[in-house]
């Protein structure tokens, strides 16, 4: 039905917007982020959004009069109005994918839809206390000298003990 490509990016689409001027509004989606452009009321608008400042990506099933369900794929923000349609399909297995391909891409937890609507992760993340990155002092390469390590030890190393062997060191004195 409606699908846009995650690996194709920058992409930009045109879609209706009731509240601007025209009725349309312009999405442009890159790597970085997404970018909202519409005129209201003759003022020209330009929003650019993070991937950070979305939700997630939400996944709804709505049967439309009864007939085939129809599964909607679409990036969820806080504020409706800068939610955006990605992928509408009847295809359960190819919006599973896309929905994979796009969480991949923009960093963002798949999200799915309730029967009361709302929007919950299927698979949380647990925050136990072995998750986190691994402290400096287990590393496995705490026993190695770097390269500012030798050097300052080869620097900081005294001088040789035999420098006046055999001979008498002649010292001026006033």
């Amino acid at each position: 039905m409606f699908g846009l490509d995650p690996l194709r990016l920058p992409v930009s689409i045109t879609a209706a917007d009731p509240s601007a001027d025209d009725g349309s509004r312009e999405i442009g989606i890159s790597r970085d982020g997404v970018e909202l452009r519409r005129c209201v009321r003759g003022v020209q608008m330009r929003v650019q959004l993070p991937f950070s400042e979305y939700e997630g990506l939400a996944v709804r099933v709505l049967a439309p009069g009864g007939g085939e369900p129809v599964i909607f794929l679409s990036l969820e923000h806080r504020d409706d109005a800068l939610s955006i349609l990605l992928h509408a399909s009847e295809d359960s297995d190819a919006s599973a994918a896309c929905a994979r391909k796009w969480s991949r891409v923009t960093g963002c937890p798949i999200l799915v839809a309730d029967a009361d609507g709302r929007l919950r992760n299927p698979a949380p993340v647990s925050k136990r206390k072995g998750d986190g990155m691994r402290r400096k002092r287990r590393s496995a390469l705490r026993h190695r000298r770097t390269a500012f390590r030798t050097r300052s030890e080869r620097v900081a190393s005294p001088i040789a003990h035999g420098l006046h062997v055999g001979e008498r060191e002649i010292i001026a004195r006033n």
